[in-house]
């Protein structure tokens, strides 16, 4: 299949070119032949010369075309190089190295950034000869290389039409498009031990079964259906090809389950579902906390003068909790709004099991660095700026709550280091104060959360 596409390619690349075009590899190699070739190898002196073994050099031909050419360097290791453009190559390539043949000879040599060229060894064809230096041969292999790059647009068009063709063409074979599907079936390949906010991807693959019993599958799943043949409308979970992540947003998992669903996109009562329960048992953690002092002007939006900027208080939240059953399971689980009083926003909103934790960080920002002193008229160092003061949580537990699991972190910012003296007669900035640390406060009573 592959020599039959490389044949196609070939084929509609060929005859774009008029006879008095810079000719291709193609046609150059129109006089050589397999054999083995005698090797000069650049040596110290910045000279060729000649090696005792020959080097056994393979020509693979289409037709008039050559696509790849093996060499059997030191006679023994193996290196294919391949044609760089298809239907009119310049070079043939092989990892970091370039095999280009004029004259008698194949020329191995690097190609860089500046369009040089660097030879390091000379392969002279049976019966051929060889005599020149290495600079005349880097300096023709690179007027050669460069005029024929020129020459190469037609040729890449075309190859990447020919490509095109052949992918459509090979995504219709392996489309269900037009055949007889009987069944359609979603198979798990991984599925975590958690399914919760943030757990790790749940992978799976689809397989269709025809009427004559055979089946064809997804590519993770060893098969060539293209995904663009179904139609995904997942719930609780991302609506992506290969794998599904469970939403970060509880008010999207209404029913305590993410379920992958796939539909024909040809016959949309060809399809299947996968449900799978949350557990709701990954810890989760929000961060609100107040900016570094040298982040002021950015953070605020207002022009700062300076160093020694105090840091950004952390934020005012209220964190909302009440106990429900899974709708799946029947177990208990936190359903949890977190509420950002100094954005004035809703932030997040999760479903916990009760013993599993929730951290909310809502930290002092530091204080910004002070500057040093730069000089006899101005010798001392600035003050380091305050840190920033931890934010205020409000905990407000529904009275079905018997038992969470969280963590409030809300201290004040440290204050950032003074600025150096500049001299004996100087003095050092003092360290800006520490923040305030924020309050925690529980409250039980009746709540009612948007989801």
């Amino acid at each position: 299949m592959k020599n039959i596409i490389n044949y196609l390619i070939l084929s509609i690349c060929l005859g774009i070119f008029t006879s008095n075009a810079q000719e291709s590899q193609s046609t150059i190699l129109k006089n050589f032949e397999s054999g083995n070739y005698t090797v000069y190898k650049l040596n110290d002196k910045n000279k060729f010369e000649k090696i005792k073994k020959t080097w056994p050099v393979e020509i693979t031909k289409q037709g008039d075309n050559v696509s790849k050419v093996l060499v059997k360097r030191a006679g023994i290791l193996d290196e294919l190089f391949e044609a760089d453009v298809p239907g009119y190559p310049a070079y043939f390539a092989f990892k970091n190295f370039r095999l280009s043949f004029i004259n008698d000879y194949a020329v191995y040599y690097e190609w860089n950034g500046k369009q040089q060229a660097t030879t390091k060894y000379i392969l002279v064809k049976p019966g051929g000869s060889f005599n020149g230096s290495p600079e005349i041969i880097n300096k023709n292999i690179a007027a050669y290389a460069s005029a024929t790059f020129k020459k190469q647009t037609g040729a890449r068009a075309n190859v990447k039409e020919a490509k095109a063709e052949i992918a459509e063409a090979d995504r219709k074979i392996n489309s269900i498009e037009g055949k007889e599907v009987t069944k359609i079936e979603i198979q798990l390949i991984s599925k975590p031990s958690k399914v919760a906010h943030f757990s790790e991807a749940i992978r799976y693959g689809v397989i269709v079964t025809l009427k004559d019993g055979s089946q064809l599958k997804t590519p993770n799943l060893g098969g060539k259906i293209p995904w663009e043949d179904f139609t995904l409308s997942n719930k609780g979970c991302s609506n992506t090809i290969d794998e599904v992540r469970v939403e970060e947003n509880a008010s999207k998992i209404p029913n305590d389950e993410i379920v992958i669903q796939v539909a024909s996109k040809y016959n949309t009562s060809l399809k299947d579902s996968k449900s799978i329960n949350t557990t709701n048992n990954i810890s989760v953690q929000v961060n609100r906390n107040g900016f570094y002092g040298a982040d002021r002007a950015k953070a605020t939006n207002t022009a700062t003068f300076g160093a020694s900027q105090r840091g950004g208080n952390g934020h005012r939240l209220t964190i909302k909790v009440k106990t429900v059953k899974h709708k799946q399971t029947g177990i208990s689980i936190n359903k949890i709004e977190i509420y950002d009083e100094t954005k004035g926003e809703l932030i997040a909103q999760y479903k916990l099991t009760p013993s599993t934790e929730l951290i909310v960080n809502a930290n002092g920002g530091k204080g910004q660095w002070g500057s040093d002193a730069t000089s006899n008229n101005f010798p001392n160092g600035d003050n380091g700026g305050n840190g920033g003061n931890g934010g205020d949580i409000t905990i407000i537990k529904d009275p079905s709550v018997s038992k969470i699991n969280i963590t409030a972190n809300n201290k004040g910012g440290k204050g950032g280091r003074g600025g150096k003296r500049y001299n004996l007669n100087g003095t050092t900035g003092n360290v800006g104060s520490t923040g305030n640390n924020g309050n925690t406060n529980t409250q039980t009573k009746s709540v009612s959360l948007k989801f």
